[in-house]
């Protein structure tokens, strides 16, 4: 009896120890799993704050990008803006050189003939036109005759009256007339119409019939030149017409 319950404390004891070492053994691996779940848990939260960190710098270049972008936008936008205003500033400055050389070819001789051809090209090549007539007034003050012209019938317009002729009533009115406003009569086809005046008196006209193909219409520049020519050309011509009487009379 006394045998088998030693045995049995035996066994007993024996399996307590391998319950109590198998225990200590999961407690201690229990110990290892939590130490490598609290590093991993560390090493995710320290991948989650670079992660953070990451997404914030991307946020940071993303905007610094952006205000990049728009510094670079707005630089070329301003790159456009002084390239128009210079392109605008040298466009009236050919402009201004323009007017003067015109001014100075219409006053710088006395020769009728010079005069003319002068404002011709004025109307040719700084205005566009290809077909034009240059009027001066009679000396009866009745009707318009034709000084010069380009591109036109000149026996048809060689005299025009100034009360029954649909161009010399658009004419004696004093006003200067742009195709499609104001025409009196829808037979008028011209692009412009500028009276020469001195003294606020018609002393003759200039008339544009058409432009050149390539120009679709009048810029500011012609409107300028038109104002300078509604002077300038009506003194240069009555020059010429007294020069000529004079040199008629020291002739005679």
């Amino acid at each position: 009896m006394n045998e088998k319950k030693e045995l049995r404390t035996s066994y007993v004891g024996r399996a307590t120890e391998d319950t109590q070492r198998l225990l200590r053994e999961m407690v201690l691996e229990n110990e290892k799993l939590q130490l490598r779940f609290d590093s991993a848990e560390r090493e995710n939260a320290r991948l989650q704050q670079e992660l953070a960190t990451s997404i914030e710098e991307l946020l940071r270049q993303r905007r610094d990008h952006d205000a990049l972008r728009r510094q670079l936008s707005d630089v070329e936008s301003e790159s456009r803006g002084f390239a128009l205003q210079f392109a605008e500033i040298e466009e009236r400055n050919m402009n201004l050189a323009n007017l003067y050389v015109s001014s100075y070819q219409l006053h710088g001789t006395l020769d009728r003939s010079a005069v003319l051809e002068s404002i011709k090209e004025i109307l040719i090549n700084l205005i566009g036109c290809e077909e034009l007539a240059v009027f001066e007034l009679s000396e009866d003050d009745t009707s318009l005759d034709l000084v010069t012209s380009f591109g036109v019938d000149e026996e048809q317009y060689r005299h025009i009256s100034l009360t029954d002729h649909v161009l010399g009533k658009l004419i004696s009115t004093g006003g200067t007339y742009i195709g499609g406003t104001n025409s009196p009569d829808e037979s008028v086809s011209v692009t412009a119409c500028l009276p020469l005046k001195l003294d606020g008196r018609v002393t003759g006209a200039i008339v544009l019939f058409s432009l050149l193909p390539h120009k679709p219409g009048l810029r500011e520049l012609d409107f300028e030149l038109f104002d300078l020519l509604g002077t300038h050309a009506a003194t240069a011509l009555y020059c010429t017409r007294l020069h000529g009487r004079v040199l008629a009379g020291v002739v005679a």
